[in-house]
């Protein structure tokens, strides 16, 4: 049986501290807004967006989540193996090998054409800690986990123990489909055990940071279609295909519902299962 190990401590709600303000955002966002409704749009002869049919309908500071996860698995197992012992007397017709107060087991040498060996059979005792982690888009996008790990290094971010702002987006990917995936890669390591005798999994980090990013929608009267430009509050840096996320928590979320959720997945391991899950699909509330 796999058991997990949950610590308090080691769960933490991060926000990070915007660098460009509302109008600056808006400025780049009016730049681009004809690029909002795709390629084909802006260059469609017959009929593309302008400064004047392209309005802004609305506009908004939003705080998105992404995850940092880091865990580790420690493996206490023996292993029966054979031991082949290269035997280099050629008059030697067995070994032994020698225990102080018990009975010594024989050995016969094997030989084949010029070399003789003698097969142990033992069982090993061994410790194996298989550790993990990685970054991941609480809004399941295909972000990659450089870019995350890059914000935390460059910008400004304070650990808090709820977070009450307006628009903060609500994880779409949860912390039990985040902690499964995790126990699924670890589990993916394969041991070559005949016993194992503890078999623990630990979550020595589960973070979740709140990054700003201002999202302006844009209204196209003549084609009647809506485009979003995203603009990152930390790097500037402009989404054209934007979105426009609608899941909002509707009261504060804090620490202690972090540290809940996951406590609830400790608790249902299934004897005999390995790493196996076994709750409901569950939202962060």
């Amino acid at each position: 049986m796999s058991k997990l190990e949950v610590r308090p401590e080691n769960h933490k709600i991060f926000v990070f501290n915007k660098v460009f303000e509302f109008a600056s955002a808006k400025q780049q966002a009016e730049k681009k807004k004809l690029n909002a409704f795709g390629m084909f749009a802006k260059f469609n002869p017959l009929k593309r967006p302008t400064d004047e049919t392209v309005l802004l309908k609305e506009q908004i500071l939003r705080y998105e989540p992404f995850w940092f996860v880091e865990s580790k698995r420690q493996v206490d197992y023996s292993c029966a193996v054979t031991y082949s012992i290269p035997v280099h007397n050629p008059h030697t017709t067995a070994i032994s090998i020698q225990q102080t107060g018990v009975e010594q087991a024989s050995y016969p040498v094997i030989r084949h054409q010029d070399k003789s060996k003698a097969e142990v059979q033992v069982v090993e005792h061994c410790h194996r800690a298989i550790h993990y982690s990685n970054y991941f888009d609480g809004l399941k996008r295909e972000i990659k986990p450089s870019i995350l790990a890059d914000y935390i290094k460059k910008f400004n971010h304070d650990e808090v123990q709820e977070v009450a702002m307006d628009n903060v987006l609500q994880p779409l990917l949860s912390v039990d489909e985040l902690t499964s995936f995790v126990r699924s890669s670890l589990q993916n390591q394969v041991i070559n055990a005949t016993n194992i005798e503890s078999d623990l999994e630990e979550i020595s980090s589960l973070y979740v940071y709140f990054r700003p990013v201002y999202a302006f929608e844009y209204h196209w009267s003549t084609a009647d279609k809506v485009g979003v430009i995203e603009v990152d509050g930390l790097t500037g840096e402009i989404l054209e295909n934007g979105h426009w996320f609608k899941g909002t928590f509707d009261q504060a979320f804090t620490r202690d519902n972090l540290i809940e959720l996951s406590a609830e997945l400790a608790s249902t391991v299934v004897p005999g299962g390995g790493t196996m899950v076994k709750i409901a699909s569950k939202v962060i509330p």
